[in-house]
C-alpha cells in the first residue's frame, strides 16, 4: 500500500506580483549587471551624439585590484568599447572625459578605465526612420484641434495636440 504525502505541494495563498516578477527580473539582471545595462541603454545620453554614432559599449570586465581590511576583494571595472577606425583617435583623446561623464552619470566611480577595440560600427538608420515617421500634415492637426476646441488653456491644448499626433503616427 502506498502512503500519500499528507502535505499538498500546491498552496492557494495569494502572492504579490513583485515576488513573482522578482524571479523574472533576476534572470535578466544576472545576464547584464545594472551598471552594464544602464551604460548600454543610455550610451547616447552619456557620451553625446557623435561618439554614440561611432562607438558602442561591448561589455564590462572586472579585475581584482586589492583587498580591503576584511580580506574582501576590491574590483576595478573596465568598459570595453568598440570604436570605428575613423573616430578612434578622437575617442582616445577624449577618453578621460568620457570616463568622467560615465562616473558622473552614476554618481560614483563605476568605471576605472576604457578598453578600446577598433571595429566597424554599422550605421544606424533610426534618424531617417524617425524623420519620415514624424512628418505630419495640416489635415491631421486640424482634425485634432477640432476635437479639443473647447479647451481654453493653450499649454494644455498644445500638449494634447502633440499627444494626438504621436498616437496618430504610431497607428500608421
Amino acid at each position: 500500500m502506498k502512503y500519500k504525502n499528507e502535505e499538498s505541494k500546491r498552496t492557494f495563498v495569494p502572492k504579490k506580483i513583485g515576488d513573482t516578477l522578482g524571479k523574472v527580473n533576476k534572470v535578466f539582471s544576472n545576464k547584464y549587471g545594472k551598471t552594464e545595462f544602464l551604460i548600454l541603454s543610455k550610451w547616447p545620453q552619456i557620451v553625446g551624439s557623435f561618439f554614440a554614432e561611432h562607438s558602442e559599449p561591448d561589455k564590462i570586465s572586472r579585475l581584482t585590484e586589492d583587498f580591503d581590511e576584511f580580506d574582501q576583494p576590491i574590483f576595478k571595472n573596465f568598459l570595453h568599447v568598440r570604436v570605428s577606425p575613423a573616430a578612434a583617435v578622437e575617442f582616445q583623446h577624449y577618453k578621460d572625459t568620457i570616463i568622467e561623464k560615465i562616473n558622473s552619470f552614476f554618481g560614483y566611480k563605476a568605471i576605472a578605465d576604457l578598453r578600446l577595440q577598433q571595429n566597424f560600427i554599422p550605421k544606424k538608420n533610426e534618424q531617417s526612420l524617425k524623420s519620415e515617421r514624424f512628418e505630419t500634415t495640416e489635415n491631421e492637426k486640424k482634425l485634432i484641434k477640432k476635437e479639443i476646441q473647447n479647451i481654453k488653456d493653450k499649454e494644455l491644448e498644445n500638449s494634447i495636440v502633440n499627444l494626438g499626433l504621436s498616437i496618430n503616427r504610431e497607428e500608421t
